[in-house]
């Protein structure tokens, strides 16, 4: 594990995030599946969030980004039963990580995990489920990721500008307390649904919502300092849009 740690990409990689004062987060596989009915793959799923430990220290990420899982056969198993699930996977997975990598283990503490709202209905991920799963395992280890992309599609629209992010803000500020609003992990992106939901995720200057300048002024007139990740197909170029709309905003007032 040391070679890996100390590879020539990884200290580029870190170097480089520090020169330029960039805030790293990291996302954890998508086939992890903590809601699994599968032993194997359950397990298989916990020892990669305890993997994703290790390399958020390698990268000097701070935030791991996770999909909670899906809902599978809602007959066979209840939602309370489902988020005991994760939560209990989460906790194996943040001590299989201190049993693994110990030479790690005093770094684990700084990085928090954040599990992130799915715009899918088959998908279990609703800011309500998200909250709970972040109070069951303390915000001091487990904060939320909010898409607002996501939380918008799996609404099918109903909530648009700013009361779409009002209306967020609100319920994790009253659940979840101040800190956890002022410091919020984003992702945005416009998003294409259908009555089940999210269908495909386009680049930003495409007419699906949700539409960013209401987020933006609402940040601004409440002084937040979130951490926003651009999620549209186009990486690259959808960031520096957002970062220029951002900057206009700032010289427009």
């Amino acid at each position: 594990m040391a070679k890996f740690n100390d590879s020539p990409e990884y200290v580029k990689f870190r170097a480089n995030a520090q020169k330029y004062n960039i805030a790293i987060s990291i996302h954890a596989p998508y086939y992890i599946s903590l809601t699994s009915v599968n032993p194997e793959i359950y397990q298989s799923s916990i020892r990669r969030v305890a993997n994703v430990y290790a390399w958020a220290v390698w990268l000097n990420a701070k935030r791991i980004v996770i999909h909670p899982g899906s809902y599978g056969k809602k007959s066979d198993r209840s939602s309370s039963i489902l988020m005991t699930q994760i939560t209990e996977g989460i906790s194996e997975g943040m001590e299989m990580a201190e049993d693994l990598f110990p030479n790690l283990k005093s770094q684990f503490h700084d990085i928090c995990l954040c599990p992130e709202t799915m715009g899918k209905h088959g998908q279990l991920g609703t800011v309500d489920e998200v909250i709970t799963i972040c109070k069951d395992l303390g915000v001091n280890r487990v904060r939320p990721c909010i898409d607002f992309g996501h939380v918008y599609a799996r609404n099918l629209g109903k909530l648009k500008g700013r009361r779409l992010y009002e209306s967020v803000f609100e319920q994790l500020e009253q659940e979840l307390g101040s800190n956890i609003t002022q410091h919020l992990h984003i992702h945005y992106s416009k998003i294409e649904f259908t009555q089940k939901g999210e269908k495909k995720h386009h680049p930003n200057t495409s007419t699906w919502g949700p539409e960013i300048d209401p987020l933006f002024e609402f940040i601004q007139e409440q002084n937040l300092t979130p951490i926003i990740i651009n999620e549209s197909p186009e990486l690259e170029p959808d960031a520096v849009l957002l970062m220029n709309q951002w900057k206009h905003l700032q010289k427009a007032t």
